[in-house]
């Protein structure tokens, strides 16, 4: 296959509504669109290192020939899928085909997980909804990051739709928090200010407490792909680079002199709650 047809993948548990703990949940169903009728699909799966198998007409039922194709409905995918020795089942590949099945050997093929993650992580948007999902990691600066700019405290009055964590008397305050860096075994204070939306982008505003004047930050906050974690990047130290700063390690010293903790502790939880949104919307996509 010189070219990729599919560009969205679904676990077969959900795509075929199984039980959660079904040996078959997690295998892959790869699909080119949303239609929900006429569906028609082939399946491939390897046995060790060797070339893939397709399950097709021929005496064992499968082999690596692309020929005489079993085509499956939705509702035969199970029952097919059983047809697979089961000491291979766990590499069964679920490919959608078209409709007109001469042109079916165009989408055969075998993803590595390398491609998978193109087709999970590849683009920045998903039928034009942002994907926040990203791969945290401390960096050292290459130019200017556009997701990480630095800003005035008096450019973000003029935001539309900032949402401050503090006001006070109408006024934008900003909050201190503590960040525990495991990965260098220190604590940071840093202070926040609020969030927004750029376009489809959730940012947050923030600066590390070190003294001096530091300018604000605005920096994207995302989803580290593999742990699922919350976290914006940003140059906590001294020095040249990034780091991500996830937002489970953040802690907050709310003390009854503060005017308004309450307020503050919701606004936090609404963009808590806004990073999940994203987070369902874009997994919805790639479903």
């Amino acid at each position: 296959m010189n070219e990729r047809y599919h560009d969205k993948m679904v676990k077969a548990g959900h795509f075929l509504k199984l039980f959660k703990n079904d040996a078959l949940f997690t295998i892959p169903v790869f699909r080119f669109d949303k239609k929900r009728k006429n569906l028609q699909f082939i399946i491939v799966f390897k046995m060790g290192n060797t070339n893939y198998y397709v399950l097709n007409h021929s005496k064992m039922g499968y082999s690596t020939a692309a020929k005489r194709l079993k085509f499956f409905s939705k509702s035969m995918l199970y029952q097919a899928m059983l047809v697979v020795p089961v000491k291979f089942r766990s590499s069964i590949q679920i490919l959608q085909v078209p409709e007109q099945r001469k042109n079916a050997k165009s989408y055969l093929t075998y993803y590595e997980q390398e491609t998978i993650d193109a087709i999970l992580f590849g683009g920045e948007y998903l039928d034009n909804i942002y994907n926040p999902f990203r791969d945290a990691h401390s960096a050292v600066f290459s130019g200017v990051l556009s997701e990480i700019d630095t800003v005035s405290f008096d450019d973000y009055q003029g935001i539309q739709n900032f949402h401050p964590f503090l006001v006070v008397n109408t006024e934008y305050h900003s909050i201190d928090c503590i960040y525990k860096d495991t990965s260098r075994d220190k604590l940071m204070t840093l202070e926040l200010m609020g969030w927004y939306y750029l376009g489809p982008q959730l940012k947050i505003s923030w600066k590390p407490d070190k003294g001096g004047k530091d300018r604000w930050r605005s920096s994207l906050v995302a989803i580290d792909k593999k742990t699922g974690r919350y976290f914006f990047q940003g140059n906590l130290y001294n020095e040249n680079g990034t780091d991500p700063v996830f937002l489970d390690s953040l802690s907050f010293s709310f003390k009854n002199k503060i005017p308004n903790s309450k307020a503050v502790r919701g606004e936090y939880e609404r963009f808590i709650g806004e990073i999940k949104k994203q987070e369902r919307i874009a997994l919805l996509k790639l479903r």
